[in-house]
Formats: C-alpha cells, structure tokens, sequence
C-alpha cells in the first residue's frame, strides 16, 4: 500500500502468471491494472500464494511446493517476486503493465536444508508437506508463513535478509516455530505496529477455527487475540489485510477461499492489555 492509504493493493491468484492491482474506496474493492509476473512461455504458474507492501515494493510468493490439485512441483512456484507499486486511478481497468519484475529463487535451497522444514520440502500438501501461504516484510527481514509442515502443535515462519533474496549478501535465513496448535498452519501475515498477524487455520482438512495471532519477531513473544466467527460451511479463511488499528484494535479485512467472490469481511481484533 502507498500513500493514500489503500489506493495501491495487490492479489494474488494461485492458478494465474499475473496479480492485479486493487484499490479499496470506502467498503468498495475496485480493480486495477493487471501486472505479468511470467511470460505466457514460462513452464507453469508461480502458484502464488501471499503479498506484501514495503518501502515503495510488492512482494509477491509462489507455495514453493507441489500443487495442491495437479501434486506437481514446477519450478515458477519456487519464486518469490519484487516490483514497484503504482498508484491506481480508484477506476476499474483490464489492462496489463510492464514494471520491471525480479524474481528470486533461493529460497528453495533453504527450505531444504533447514530443519525442521527440511524432512518436509516438495512433499504432497496432504501428506504435510512444506507449503507457503503467507508473506511479510518487516524492517529488512522478509519473512513467509507456512500452512505445512504442521508438528506436534507447531507451524513455522522462515525469515530471511531482504538484501540477502534479492542481492549478493547472506540470507541469514532462520527458522521460527509458532505454537498455534495441533492441525493449525499459517493461512497469511501482515505486518502491524507491534509485529506481524498471523491468520491461522487448517494445515490441511481439520477441524480448527480460523484464529488470528499476534507474534513479535523481535522477542518470539506470541499472543492469540481472537477465533474468526460467521464463516459460512465449507469456507476457509485465507487473506488478511490490515486495514487500520487504535490501541484497542485491529481492523483486518479477511477473504476466503471455497465461497463466491471471496465474500470479503471485515473484523474488529481487540489488541489485549500489556
């Protein structure tokens, strides 16, 4: 997001080689530009599964594992994309822009090796398999969330240098485990004054509230604020956008995954008392 707030957003779609520009006005989401992340020639999708906003750059990251339909590893979904953000009109529009795209992938390697992530990498989903789904930067760490491996009550955040992804220094890669719970993994971040939100719900098919977190990467300290009510049957949440907060609360938009449109809805986190 830019300045004003809200008038540059970005989503992503798991099944497309391109994200597109959104803008929020009021309670309205209005479409935008969209942006080509691959070529029509490239082998496969990125299976892009999060977005961030920092310091003027999107950042966009495919699940780094197999397809969760097709089982299939493609090497685009072992990316993780930079761009600058633009700033959109607020009026719909079906045209592509061209900015300037790179793309990193090494982050596959580290995944691999590291543990306990490594047992797990370009394995199936159901078989709990390593799977990102959700992607933050937060001073010069970018930091991505994954719905698997999920193990004994534990998801985890691998984080990484920025200038270490997309440049010639370390990665300083290392891992963080969540306890969020048996079956929990992490469905999305988003990065807040005091930390990152972490939207947590099924690592797979369980049976487990859709619930929101609050970590701090700084101190490890981690807090539930709140389970996520009035999802319909059937619906899984999946996006988490900050849209403000006081120093009682946060206001996150969250959407869904296995309902029309998404069915974007916002909610109100208490932010508990120190």
């Amino acid at each position: 997001m830019t300045q004003p707030a809200f008038r540059s957003c970005l989503a992503v779609n798991d099944q497309k080689k391109y994200a597109q520009f959104f803008s929020i006005f009021g309670n309205t989401i209005v479409p935008g530009s969209v942006v080509r992340l691959l070529g029509d020639g490239a082998d496969g999708d990125p299976d892009a599964e999060g977005a961030a906003y920092h310091n003027g750059y999107f950042y966009v990251v495919g699940s780094h594992g197999r397809g969760r339909h097709s089982g299939k590893l493609g090497a685009a979904s072992f990316l993780v994309f930079r761009f600058a953000a633009i700033m959109q009109s607020g009026n719909a529009a079906a045209d592509e822009i061209a900015p300037a795209v790179q793309t990193s992938a090494k982050l596959r390697e580290v995944i691999r090796t590291a543990e306990p992530l490594g047992p797990f990498a370009e394995k199936l989903l159901n078989a709990n398999g390593a799977n990102i789904e959700g992607i933050a930067v937060d001073g010069e760490r970018l930091y991505v969330g994954f719905r698997g491996p999920s193990l004994e009550g534990r998801a985890f955040i691998l984080s990484a240098a920025l200038d270490g992804v997309f440049g010639g220094k370390s990665l300083a890669a290392k891992v963080h485990a969540l306890a969020l719970g048996p079956g929990r993994g992490i469905r999305d971040l988003a990065r807040v004054d005091g930390g990152l939100l972490v939207l947590a719900g099924p690592a797979a098919e369980e049976n487990v509230p859709a619930s929101v977190f609050l970590w701090n990467p700084a101190s490890g300290a981690l807090k539930k604020l709140a389970d996520l009510g009035g999802i319909p049957a059937g619906a899984k949440a999946e996006t988490l956008l900050a849209l403000g907060q006081t120093p009682q609360q946060y206001s996150v938009l969250v959407l869904f995954d296995g309902i029309a449109n998404g069915r974007p809805t916002e909610y109100q986190i208490p932010i508990p008392r120190q």
